[in-house]
């Protein structure tokens, strides 16, 4: 089987996770850290989740699964031990072009959540297409050890060399290619990164993207 990989942004949209328990827990606390509305359908919920409806807009429905339950949803999980639960919920999902993913029930599933890293706006994600994820776990955690120090602090500091060079006049007369060429070579040197690591204003990070510049294209 191969998968299409995507990055969903879930900012205000609902998921539904369809379990109450451990594993249903974690989807909800991941769900509720990327800004999704979250709703948890299940007739018994655990602590892991109610103490978590101060992170964000978490909705609890304490009953058994019903018909309707998906009603708005983006995506959904089914988080239940209990095989004909995610069948019916399944249906419904299919039934309404919504994106499911039942946990280690792959025939229940449209869509597989990887093994992944956070880091503020760094993500690292991998799958082996619901065949293991147990072996995804383990790749990731080996790979996880090539993530530099402070990543979230650098891709900071990229995100605002990108915003500068499309925005402030001294880089009025680059074209997108230009503006691309210096950001590449920026991001392809340890170098460059650690000098921009290191910027405090902005104009710290005009004079290193005014170096960069001059090097790559004047």
């Amino acid at each position: 089987m191969k998968l299409y990989p995507v990055m969903v942004n879930m900012e205000g949209r609902l998921a539904v996770v369809v379990g109450g328990g451990e594993v249903a827990a974690r989807k909800v606390a991941d769900l509720l850290d990327s800004g999704a509305r979250v709703k948890v359908v299940s007739p018994e919920i655990n602590d892991a989740i109610t103490s978590l409806r101060t992170s964000g807009v978490l909705e609890l429905v304490e009953r058994e699964y019903e018909y309707g339950d998906l009603e708005g949803a983006a995506l959904v999980f089914s988080a239940t031990n209990d095989r004909s639960v995610n069948e019916l919920v399944f249906m419904e999902a299919e039934g309404e072009n919504i994106f499911i993913n039942a946990v280690d029930d792959p025939e229940n599933c449209s869509f597989y959540v990887p093994s992944f890293t956070r880091k503020g706006d760094f993500l690292f994600a991998l799958s082996t297409a619901g065949s293991s994820p147990a072996y995804a776990a383990r790749i990731r955690r080996e790979l996880e050890k090539q993530i530099p120090e402070e990543i979230d602090i650098l891709l900071d500091k990229l995100r605002r060399a990108r915003e500068i060079l499309k925005n402030e006049d001294v880089f009025s007369g680059l074209d997108s290619p230009q503006r691309g060429e210096i950001l590449k070579k920026m991001a392809n040197s340890d170098e460059l990164l650690d000098t921009l690591k290191c910027c405090r204003e902005d104009q710290d990070i005009i004079d290193c993207l005014a170096g960069v510049k001059n090097s790559c294209i004047d």
